[in-house]
């Protein structure tokens, strides 16, 4: 009695504290690969199954991969330097590039049809207690700049590049404003 109960105890705990296999998963755009995060790695996977390959190793946290428009990039986030950063790197694996230097964190959301990374962040309002600001970067670096005047998260691109769709307010009476 006191074995099973010891025993039941241990399975609860265990899967109450494991970590999930995956997190973020982010498909390709002709949806043969599926990118995510695991143990603070970047990850892709072929979406029929198969072996996954590792596309970061670093002692650093990883995560939120996004495949660009033509799915040759990935777009992540990673604390390297203290904080989250946005950074790209080959689809098929090599060195990850940099692209924000800012002390505030960066959170990639979406890539835009000119090469362009989409990414959340609190650099204009960080005194006040704010939405984000929806950013863009160049995947071949530069200083970013404001892809909207509208404050908001979870900014995606349309299918046809158009327009921008993302997520303005927390509160309900801001939600009864969506257009």
């Amino acid at each position: 009695m006191k074995i099973n109960l010891l025993f039941s105890f241990l399975v609860i705990g265990l899967t109450t504290y494991a970590q999930p296999l995956i997190l973020t998963p982010s498909i390709s755009p002709d949806g043969s690969t599926i990118a995510f995060s695991y143990q603070g790695d970047i990850w892709t996977v072929p979406s029929s199954g198969g072996r996954a390959d590792r596309l970061t190793i670093h002692e650093a946290y990883d995560v939120s991969p996004v495949s660009s428009k033509h799915g040759s990039q990935l777009a992540f986030n990673s604390d390297r330097y203290g904080n989250f950063d946005v950074f790209t790197i080959s689809a098929k694996g090599g060195i990850p590039k940099r692209l924000t230097f800012h002390s505030s964190n960066d959170h990639v959301t979406d890539f835009t049809t000119k090469g362009e990374v989409l990414f959340l962040t609190r650099r204009l309002y960080a005194q006040v207690e704010r939405e984000y600001e929806i950013q863009k970067v160049s995947t071949s670096g530069g200083t970013p700049s404001l892809a909207l005047d509208a404050l908001g998260f979870d900014a995606t691109l349309s299918p046809d590049g158009s327009k921008i769709a993302f997520v303005r307010g927390t509160c309900r009476l801001e939600r009864e404003a969506y257009r």
